[in-house]
This record gives C-alpha cells, sequence and structure tokens, in this order.
C-alpha cells in the first residue's frame, strides 16, 4: 500500500480508501460464500507477543471444496465461531455437511450447536504432530535426566532427533542404524524407543485402508501407549480417545483433511510479511480476503497488441 501511494503521489491513506470502496462489496458479496459443502476451521496469528501485548490470534474458515477462505474472525474461541454462524441464514447451515479441523474443543462445540449436524473430521497431520510432539517431549526429558542437560551437539538422542519424527518406511539403512545407535547410547530406560513405537502405532491408524483397519490399528495404539507407560503417552492416549469418533471419520469422509486450510495459511502469512505486519484488524480481513478469498473480480481483458510479423520488419 505505501509503495502504490508512492508511486501515485498521494498519502497511505487515500489509496486505502480507495481499496475499502472497491474491496468491501467484493468481499461481502453473499454469491462468494455461498454453496460450501466442506468448511475448514484453523487459526493463525495476528500479532505476535511482545513487552506491552500478547499474542493476538485470528480465525480463518474455508471452503474446502473450492479452496477459498471465507472470513476470518478475531480470536480463536468458540464463541469468536458460534457469533460468525448466527449471521449465516439457516440455509446456508443445513447445507454444510463435513467440517475439518484440529483438536480443540472450542471450535469443535461451536460447529456442532450451529450447524445442522455435520460429519466432524479432525485433521490426520494435526493428529499426527501430536504423536511427534509426544516423541520430542521424551526424549528432551531423557536428554536433561540421562546428561543434565539440553541437547547439544554430539549427544546421542539430539543426534537422532529428525530420526525420531521421520516415517519408519521413509528411512534408509543407514538412517536406521543411526537411529538404533543414538537410542542404544542414550536411552537407558528405553522410554525414547517406547514413544517412537507409539508415533508410529499413531501414523498406521492412517494407513490402514479402510475403518475396520483402522479400528484395529487404534486398538495397537492404545496397546502400546499403555505398555510404553510414560506420562507422555498416556496423556496422548488419552486425548486420542476422547476424538476417537471424529479420528476414525476420516475414513468415512473420503480423506477430508484440513490441507486446503493450511495452504490458505500459507498465502496468509505471505500476504502479512508482503505488509510488513498489520495492526488494523479490518484492514487485516478486508487484504487477506480480496487475496484468498476468490472475490469476483470486474477486470476488462487486456488489449491484444497489433504486432508486425518478423519478415515484414525488415
Amino acid at each position: 500500500m505505501a509503495a502504490v501511494a508512492r508511486d501515485l503521489g498521494v498519502g497511505w491513506h487515500t489509496v486505502m480508501r480507495a481499496v475499502w470502496d472497491h474491496g468491501r462489496p467484493l468481499v461481502d458479496d453473499p454469491a462468494r460464500t455461498a454453496d460450501v459443502r466442506a468448511l475448514g476451521v484453523d487459526e493463525t496469528t495476528f500479532t505476535r507477543a511482545g513487552p506491552r501485548r500478547r499474542t493476538r490470534f485470528v480465525t480463518g474458515l474455508v471452503d474446502l471444496d473450492r479452496g477459498r477462505l471465507l472470513d476470518v474472525i478475531d480470536g480463536r474461541a468458540g464463541s469468536a465461531v458460534t457469533g460468525w454462524l448466527s449471521t449465516r441464514d439457516a440455509g446456508w447451515l443445513s447445507a454444510v455437511e463435513r467440517v475439518a479441523l484440529d483438536p480443540y474443543r472450542g471450535y469443535f462445540n461451536a460447529l456442532v450447536a450451529g450447524l445442522d449436524a455435520p460429519e466432524v473430521v479432525v485433521d490426520a497431520v494435526h493428529v499426527v504432530r501430536l504423536g511427534n510432539q509426544v516423541v520430542d517431549e521424551v526424549r528432551r526429558r531423557v536428554q536433561q535426566e540421562t546428561l543434565g542437560h539440553r541437547g547439544r551437539k554430539g549427544d546421542p538422542l539430539y543426534g537422532i532427533r529428525r530420526l525420531l519424527l521421520t516415517g519408519h518406511e521413509r528411512l534408509s539403512d543407514r538412517g536406521r542404524a543411526r537411529l538404533n545407535a543414538g537410542l542404544a547410547a542414550g536411552d537407558p530406560q528405553d522410554e525414547v524407543f517406547y514413544a517412537h513405537v507409539v508415533k508410529e502405532a499413531l501414523r498406521a491408524v492412517y494407513t490402514a485402508g479402510d475403518e475396520t483397519a483402522a479400528r484395529a490399528a487404534l486398538a495397537e495404539f492404545y496397546e502400546a501407549a499403555d505398555a510404553a507407560d510414560t506420562p507422555e503417552c498416556t496423556r496422548l492416549a488419552r486425548t486420542i480417545r476422547r476424538w476417537e469418533t471424529e479420528v476414525l471419520a476420516y475414513y468415512t469422509s473420503d480423506g477430508l483433511s484440513n490441507a486446503r486450510s493450511e495452504a490458505i495459511n500459507a498465502l496468509v502469512k505471505k500476504t502479512k510479511r508482503v505488509g510488513h505486519g498489520f495492526r488494523n484488524i479490518e484492514n487485516y480481513r478486508l487484504r487477506l480476503l480480496l487475496h484468498c478469498g476468490a472475490p469476483a473480480w470486474h477486470d476488462q481483458p487486456a488489449a491484444r497488441l497489433r504486432r508486425r510479423r518478423p519478415h515484414f520488419v525488415a
């Protein structure tokens, strides 16, 4: 915005007013948010924490079928989503059949209460990420207990930290040898090893092929978490039990995920970097919806340039 204002020789506020006058009717057009069948919900940061402020979040709602940002809401509480849904009509709410979200009860409660019995799916990537977090937490704890300090170059567990988070089927023979050597040298009670087994058992739920096999894989995951007998793995198993129906819904919803929401989040971060940060939430929302919300631009087609053929140039 500042660059455009400088090129035109006007003030920043003059350009922003023009963007508001032209952009607001486009993003508020009801046709832009109509016919939503699959809804994705995810949060991103608006401002980072500083000496005088806390981290501020916004919630993005995405049409997963068409990959468009529907709206941006201030905050990440369930009440924010409830307030946004209350502005939709009954026909719009009843049309939403499927919802993908992170394992966060605030969003879940708001969507289940506000929509007409949608099928809720917990995003597979975020579930697997919970398993990876458990492996990292156990590795750090064992590191502190055995060596008395955080991971450093040359420490056995620190050297295999990335291998622990890599899918077992993607490891080369050399990678497996390094992983086994690091565990043998730095994991005296096999706690990191069992956390890795639990993580792989959780990943197996999403590679099972069908719901029946996924239920069997989930039972094996619970058994592995009980055998690990660590607080981190116990907490993970408790979380997955609470979300078991939504985890298995991955198979009944044809593999619905929040992937397009994550893609929109990448564009959101790019827009924020280009703008060197934002302070006004309304300006931020407008810029994001113009860039990621697929508004109905009424651009004139470019005029075709008439050029002489090369053999006529001479």
